[in-house]
């Protein structure tokens, strides 16, 4: 008889909010900000990394609140193997932002477990 390992529940809005950004993000690139390095955030006693799916956006968002910045392009691999230990290491958080400030939080551990994590989320024991 097969054991599966216990999961904690999550809302129905996260799991649908995952589930869009996950397949967006399948596109192949995600999007920063960067002059001189990368923009970050902050705001209620935290730091973020604003990442967008779109270049469009990352611009239009830029053109309000950072001028001087452009959109860079990171592939996954990239946000996997460089940003993500950075991130984690500085405690910084990445969150998807949109053209209009608003943004979706998750946790260094969050985002490398439904992005890059390579085993399915059921497992026998």
């Amino acid at each position: 008889m097969k054991k599966y390992i216990h999961l904690q529940p999550i809302s129905n809005e996260f799991f649908i909010k995952i589930s869009i950004l996950k397949s967006l993000m399948y596109c192949g690139v995600l999007w920063g900000l960067y002059h001189e390095g990368w923009a970050m955030k902050s705001g209620s006693d935290e730091v973020y990394f604003p990442f967008w799916l779109n270049a469009v956006q990352a611009h239009q968002y830029a053109k309000i609140h950072w001028p001087n910045y452009t959109p860079r392009k990171i592939t996954p691999k990239d946000f996997k193997d460089s940003l993500l230990p950075t991130l984690t290491r500085l405690n910084i958080k990445p969150a998807l932002f949109n053209s209009s400030s608003r943004k979706f939080k998750l946790s260094t551990l969050q985002m490398d477990h439904f992005f890059f994590a390579n085993s399915p989320q059921f497992q026998a024991i």
